[in-house]
């Protein structure tokens, strides 16, 4: 028996084609913790790009960076201690 006589078969393999495309789409779209991993990567190789090229604006950033967490950890440890008196 041929695809000629049987004309479905072509036509399913087809749909059949297009529907694994779609999952393939949807499982990229779909898996968070690739894209995160994804994320994480690119902006790893940008901070070593900026370190490389500019390393005084990146030694600022990174200072300015610890001084807002310092700031932050600052805060909330007042805040606990205001509470507890």
């Amino acid at each position: 028996m041929t695809d000629k006589q049987h004309p479905g078969v072509e036509e399913t393999a087809v749909a059949r084609e297009e529907l694994y495309a779609t999952l393939a789409q949807l499982r990229d779209r779909l898996d968070y913790a690739q894209r995160i991993d994804d994320a994480a990567e690119r902006a790893k190789v940008r901070i070593a790009e900026e370190r490389r090229e500019r390393p005084l604006v990146f030694v600022a950033g990174v200072a300015a960076a610890a001084a807002v967490a310092g700031l932050a950890v600052w805060g909330v440890a007042k805040a606990i201690s205001k509470s507890l008196r």
